[in-house]
């Protein structure tokens, strides 16, 4: 059962044991599984999201591509963008826009491969994953939308998409980017 209680998802996790890894990765498979059964599709579900306080988790894009991440952390994350509308297991029917990066390097000493880069969709399910290890869920990634009224939007004003320029940190220009 999916755990929706912050306090149990706020528990301290710690590393998974090489023995512990392979039975941990048949109960989250199992526990994905029977949500999208019931139809909750989920793409990633972390240890504590089933009550097990361990850095593990995995990641089921689809059928052809499936990643588990044991004890690993993101190392570096690269253009910062507002990731619209992302939810979770552990919150359902409920979807925030998050701040997250498309591409981001994860690493851990211990596996191999060593380090990988993950992009797209498959990044921001990694950093979301992780996150439930350091007890962050989206509730502390969303941001605060944006107050859309009648007044005309300036070229100079921010983007009211809430874009990061990567260069400066801060949101777009509207010409710049959707007044573009």
């Amino acid at each position: 059962m999916i755990i929706t209680d912050l306090e149990v998802l706020n528990t301290k996790c710690e590393d998974v044991l090489p023995n512990e890894a392979e039975e941990l990765i048949h109960l989250l498979e199992k526990e994905l599984d029977h949500s999208a059964m019931m139809g909750r599709q989920g793409i990633g579900l972390a240890a504590i999201q089933i009550g097990i306080p361990k850095k593990i988790a995995i990641v089921r894009i689809n059928k052809q591509f499936s990643v588990n991440l044991i004890n690993c952390r993101v190392e570096k994350g690269y253009n910062e963008f507002i990731f619209k509308e992302e939810g979770c297991l552990s919150f359902p029917n409920l979807v925030k826009d998050t701040k997250r990066y498309s591409e981001v390097l994860i690493t851990n000493n211990l596996l191999y491969p060593h380090s990988f880069i993950a992009n797209g969709v498959f990044a921001v399910c990694c950093q979301h994953e992780t996150d439930h290890w350091n007890n962050i869920t989206i509730l502390d990634r969303a941001i605060k939308a944006p107050v859309i009224t009648n007044a005309k939007v300036r070229p100079n004003d921010p983007c009211i998409c809430g874009k990061i320029d990567p260069n400066t940190g801060k949101v777009r220009k509207y010409k710049k980017c959707c007044g573009g």
